[in-house]
């Protein structure tokens, strides 16, 4: 499993270090790491979890919207997409819905039926759902709820955890390599300020505006184009 101090060694081992001095402290390369890579990162890889909305209750409910709640995410972190809403089955119960699974097979004719009867039913009634996300936190549900008290369930994306431990085991190769890219990027911009200097080492004198932005850049875009084979970033389409 992927941790900060792992992440640390990487880096710095990438950078020459201890043969050569950066010009970042660990709390530097770390904060920074955190605050720009892992929010980059967790767009095309972030994290799921689930919370329990209540549409009833004031404090969710956004001032002047029937319709639109806020969405308090238990540990603060970002989201960034609603995945699904699961509303109550009650309503497909009401429409016909059998409230349990059959036990032979001589059932499931009827029990078909009787699903695909209840579900294209909710399809033109005012039970079919819909929802929009807004950033930050806001969601709109459509229509709107009875006024009976009200229960969802939503999943949603978030910002990957800053302790790395979310991050799957088998891209943690591949996060250490583009937050490695985002510090050598930022380090050579340092560097490009500093004129014709040098840096003395054991194996001789480095330029210090050497390729190491450009280098950071190049890693970066491999990274980018192994992730895009393997997922879809989040990409909001606004029509109107």
């Amino acid at each position: 499993m992927l941790d900060q101090s792992q992440l640390l060694d990487y880096i710095k081992r990438n950078l020459g270090f201890p043969f050569m001095q950066l010009e970042w402290t660990d709390e530097d390369i770390l904060e920074y790491t955190t605050k720009f890579s892992l929010k980059e990162w967790s767009y095309w890889v972030p994290d799921t979890a689930k919370m329990a909305l209540n549409t009833q209750l004031t404090a969710n409910q956004v001032p002047g919207r029937q319709n639109e709640y806020y969405l308090n995410e238990p540990e603060g972190r970002e989201i960034l997409n609603i995945i699904d809403i699961y509303f109550d089955q009650g309503n497909l119960y009401a429409l016909g819905h059998p409230p349990f699974g059959i036990f032979t097979e001589g059932e499931l004719p009827d029990f078909a039926l009787r699903v695909n009867s209840a579900m294209t039913t909710k399809m033109f009634s005012s039970w079919d759902y819909t929802f929009e996300f807004h950033h930050p936190n806001i969601v709109r549900i459509s229509p709107l709820f009875p006024s009976e008290a009200r229960i969802v369930t939503v999943e949603y994306e978030r910002q990957q955890c800053e302790d790395l431990s979310e991050i799957p085991n088998d891209l943690y190769v591949l996060y250490e390599e583009f937050a490695l890219a985002d510090v050598m990027m930022a380090i050579g911009r340092i560097r490009k300020r500093y004129g014709g200097g040098s840096l003395r080492t054991p194996f001789g004198e480095i330029p210090l505006e050497s390729d190491i932005f450009e280098e950071g850049k190049e890693l970066k875009r491999e990274v980018k184009e192994k992730l895009e084979r393997l997922f879809v970033p989040n990409i909001r389409i606004v029509h109107g």
